[in-house]
């Protein structure tokens, strides 16, 4: 058999993922020809996708003896220098591939990877772009453009790219696992699952990776139970696995096992998804006594959140010598007047907050959601609160008046859309249209607040349907404004979205149409809302199926009128 035969066999078996017949298969040829600089390149791959970085190493410079122009020498030296993160050489070995190989695909392809990690994402794109035009069939130069679409949330051109490149190879498990992720980012659940219980029954379960996407699918089908039995199973393989952690903890948040959700909880400082960690330069507080002592607590995430833990602020106060709270700006107004004992700082949640320098002398720090660790661990720690946000007096009368002016019967603020496509949109979310008979509801005036721009959609909805949706858009833009427009509401309804912890956190009534895969805040069964006790939860009972909640809502509304005029 010629050397450039059993060359051919070994990159078969390779294909194959017989790693081992290949080697075998190579070491037969440099017997032959021991400075076989294209069999060298190709064990020198071999090695490094068995992990001995350093045999490979040591191949790909004897094949760069062998012949300084060969392409495959100088393209698997560039693939070993990207590994170890030396960039700038790899992009001197492909310039020199580009300078003897002008036009060779695989070249723009590799310097297309090498700009993706620098994060230079337009240059990546237009070397990969040129890769595709040079050889329209090389699969993983579309996958590559699927992965940086995907960063820019083009989830839609991510798709495309990921099924072009399965067309042209469809072993491909890069491509399979990014497809599922993406297809569950456009919530075409029925198919990335398909995809995903496919790659997972051929991937082990140390590739966490694919099998995180098949429990992300799988939770948001309403799976939620097989979807933590992955967790768990990576865990077990993987203690310190970040992402497994942190997807677990709102698993068992959701399940109502406090206790061990909170410590899986304190993983999201590690996970990418929430940024890098803030630089607050103080002891963190672990639950240690706090009488005479100083607390910051600095905020984290968004509104919602932020309204949520801060049910703990006034327990707090009520230990500590001082507290010092850090908010959102938008929340600084209405936090100030619910805690008058705490100093409270408006932000923008910097990494290096300079008002750090000004708030005198702390003990102990805590990011806010970490507060539930210590205070939360049961339902019954949960307080049988009234409200703890307060809004203010002389605004709340100003917006009863406003409501008065509205007519008789019960004033109700609505919701429909909540979140925005990486916080699953399309789950919670319903067309106002949706809502044509609730807002029919006899005895009721609807006020909006949608806090988006919606002044279009309102007027076509009147004119569609002859009824009236009040909308005061002072009232959404200063949210001290809608706090008070809340406080001075009978019943607010909404899909999940902060303006429920606002009301929940007001004491307000407020009716919450949930989906069926809910954020782990609403948990997964039961009426009430812990954090809450103001709110009722009207659940769907299929993914998609809103008919049902809104009439279950309907009903509600129509039973609380004639109660209100009994």
């Amino acid at each position: 058999m010629s050397g450039a035969t059993t060359l051919d066999a070994a990159r078969a078996r390779l294909a194959d993922g017989d790693l081992a017949g290949a080697l075998a298969a190579i070491d037969g040829v440099l017997r032959e020809r021991a400075d076989n600089a294209p069999a060298l390149a190709l064990r020198a791959r071999l090695l490094r996708l068995r992990g001995d970085l350093e045999g490979a190493a040591a191949c790909a410079a004897r094949a760069l003896e062998a012949d300084e122009a060969n392409p495959e020498a100088l393209l698997e030296s560039a693939a070993l220098a990207r590994e170890q993160r030396d960039f700038e050489r790899a992009l001197d070995l492909l310039s020199e591939l580009v300078f003897h190989h002008p036009g060779d695909a695989r070249a723009q392809l590799e310097i297309g990877r090498l700009h993706r990690l620098q994060n230079r994402l337009d240059e990546a794109l237009e070397s990969l772009r040129g890769a595709v035009a040079s050889d329209p069939g090389l699969a993983d130069a579309h996958i590559e453009i699927g992965c940086i679409l995907n960063l820019r949330n083009d989830h839609e051109g991510a798709m495309a790219a990921f099924e072009r490149g399965l067309e042209l190879d469809p072993s491909s498990v890069l491509a399979q696992h990014n497809l599922g992720y993406v297809l569950g980012k456009l919530e075409h659940y029925e198919r990335a699952l398909e995809l995903l219980e496919k790659l997972c029954a051929r991937v082990p379960i140390r590739q966490a990776g694919t099998w995180l996407n098949l429990a992300l699918a799988l939770a948001a089908h309403g799976e939620t139970r097989r979807a933590g039995e992955i967790y768990d199973r990576i865990l077990e393989v993987e203690p310190n696995h970040v992402t497994a952690r942190w997807n677990r903890a709102h698993f068992l948040l959701a399940e109502r096992d406090f206790e061990r959700g909170w410590r899986d909880y304190e993983w999201r400082f590690l996970s990418e998804s929430l940024g890098p960690p803030r630089l607050i330069p103080f002891a963190p507080w672990r639950g240690e006594p706090l009488e005479g002592r100083t607390l910051l607590v600095s905020a984290e995430q968004g509104l919602g959140d932020q309204i949520m833990f801060a049910s703990c602020i006034d327990e707090l106060a009520a230990r500590a010598g001082r507290v010092v709270l850090e908010c959102t700006t938008r929340l600084e107004a209405l936090f100030r007047r619910s805690f008058p004992g705490v100093q409270v700082i408006g932000s923008r949640q910097e990494l290096e907050p300079a008002w750090l320098r000004e708030v005198g002398e702390v003990d102990y720090h805590a990011a806010a959601g970490s507060l539930p660790r210590y205070l939360r661990n049961r339902i019954e720690d949960f307080p049988r609160h009234a409200g703890y946000l307060e809004a203010d007096p002389e605004r709340v009368r100003y917006w009863k008046s406003r409501l008065d002016a509205l007519g008789s019967g019960l004033k109700v603020g609505l919701s429909w859309r909540g979140g925005t496509h990486s916080t699953r949109r399309r789950l919670r979310t319903l067309r106002l249209d949706d809502l044509r008979g609730l807002v029919a509801t006899p005895g009721c005036r609807f006020v909006n607040l949608q806090y988006d721009d919606c002044a279009e959609e309102l007027a076509a909805f009147r004119a569609g349907t002859g009824l009236e949706v009040a909308h005061w858009p002072e009232a959404i833009r200063d949210y001290d404004e809608t706090a008070a427009l809340c406080s001075a509401l009978d019943l607010t309804v909404s899909v999940c979205t902060s303006v429920i912890h606002l009301n929940g956190a007001l004491g307000r009534p407020v009716w919450i149409m949930v989906p069926s895969a809910p954020e782990w805040r609403y948990g997964f069964r039961g009426e009430g809302l812990p954090w809450y006790p103001s709110a009722r939860l009207f659940r769907q009972a299929e993914r998609g199926s809103w008919e049902p909640v809104v009439e279950a809502v309907t009903a509600s509304l129509r039973a609380r009128v004639r109660e209100s005029v009994s």
